[in-house]
């Protein structure tokens, strides 16, 4: 019997935890900060948020290369000489990740490439929930992997908030208008994914706080999610009771028990420091 392997790029936020159950096996992307460029997950993300104070410069996020993974597929085999690989993509629209895996694999046999269509934990939703159905299903076929893909991508859904929009501003993100009147008039905006991009989602007003919470209610209001996939995802700075009322909601929207995530450099050198998203793959109509 063939055993299946899924790499995915560190972008996707996948936790220790899986990592360890499900083996998977991450590829680095990078964060450069002035003349110095680190794989992501290699450093503290603190580190990039004083960097950003210090230099009033956002650190530049950047894709994995061919060669990362290359040695990347190269390790898989190694370990593994009889693997196929299952590489789930951050999102192409976003990175040049997927189309550095696809040069990469044509150096190979036996990797399978499919784009998650997500980030951050919108992806590692869907990582997760790939390698769940090949512990249930080990004698399935490649394809019938990416079509599972293909098909919980499409129902994945994730939104988060940032507390500040000075990282976005600073990268192009909201314009400077946008940014003063959201601050004028309290103003929270979320941001959500849709077809891969990064995109507005809905405006809160009001106290941080009090917008997570509305954002977080209507994320169950508008989703039927699966219980066992929602993850919560925050950057450093978030505060033990933002956890805590958010936890709350959790339960009050049905959901017994959801990890909380620890959000990378990539997608933290977008959002800034104290911004949580929730992720949940939406159950199949009946």
């Amino acid at each position: 019997m063939k055993k299946y392997i899924i790499t995915t790029e560190s972008g996707s936020d996948v936790s220790q935890e899986i990592i360890d159950r499900y083996d998977i096996h991450v590829i680095p992307m990078h964060v450069t900060m002035g003349d110095q460029t680190y794989p992501d997950g290699s450093f503290d993300v603190q580190q990039a948020f004083d960097y950003f104070e210090q230099t009033g410069n956002l650190p530049k996020t950047s894709g994995s290369s061919p060669q990362d993974n290359t040695e990347g597929f190269k390790q898989v085999f190694a370990e593994h000489p009889d693997a196929c690989i299952i590489h789930i993509g951050y999102s192409a629209v976003t990175t040049v990740s997927f189309n550095a895996a696809k040069l990469a694999a044509q150096d190979f046999k036996d990797i399978y490439l499919v784009d998650s269509k997500h980030v951050s934990i919108g992806a590692s939703a869907v990582v997760k929930a790939t390698a769940q159905f090949i512990e249930k299903h080990p004698d399935t076929s490649p394809e019938a992997i990416i079509d599972f893909v293909e098909d919980i991508r499409e129902r994945t859904q994730m939104v988060f908030m940032p507390k500040t929009l000075e990282y976005l501003k600073a990268g192009g993100r909201v314009s400077s208008m946008a940014f003063y009147s959201a601050n004028l008039l309290k103003i929270q905006p979320s941001i959500m994914l849709e077809n891969g991009h990064l995109v507005p989602g809905g405006k809160y007003r009001g106290s941080f706080d009090s917008c997570l919470k509305k954002m977080i209610n209507q994320f169950f209001k508008n989703y039927k999610n699966d219980p066992d996939s929602v993850q919560i995802v925050g950057a450093p700075g978030v505060e033990d009771s933002q956890k805590e009322m958010i936890n709350t909601l959790l339960k009050e929207n049905g959901i017994k028990e959801a990890k909380w995530m620890q959000a990378g450099a990539v997608i933290s050198s977008h959002g800034g420091p104290g911004a949580i998203g929730i992720t949940g793959i939406e159950k199949k109509a009946d």
